[in-house]
């Protein structure tokens, strides 16, 4: 997990990503596919998801979810809508 931005988004669902799927935070960057993480399976996945979506209050529409390839494009995405009104 990489906090040069001091984005509390971007360090929420990294966070997420490094204590649900057991991998050291440093590696876990914007560019890092999602799917090609260390020990992310679809069931991993989806409880990052989940967790992700109950730390920020938020909930992602399925189909942008499938949109999503790299972490970076999930923290977007979360961004997006924790400023939505």
């Amino acid at each position: 997990m990489t906090t040069e931005t001091h984005d509390p988004i971007f360090d929420t669902v990294c966070g997420v990503i490094s204590r649900i799927a057991k991998v050291p935070p440093e590696t876990v960057r914007a560019d890092a596919p999602v799917s090609g993480l260390q020990n992310v399976d679809s069931i991993v996945l989806l409880e990052i998801i989940v967790t992700v979506e109950n730390e920020l209050g938020i909930e992602i529409d399925e189909e942008e979810l499938f949109a999503i390839d790299t972490v970076g494009e999930f923290v977007a995405a979360c961004r997006r809508l924790v400023a939505a009104p």
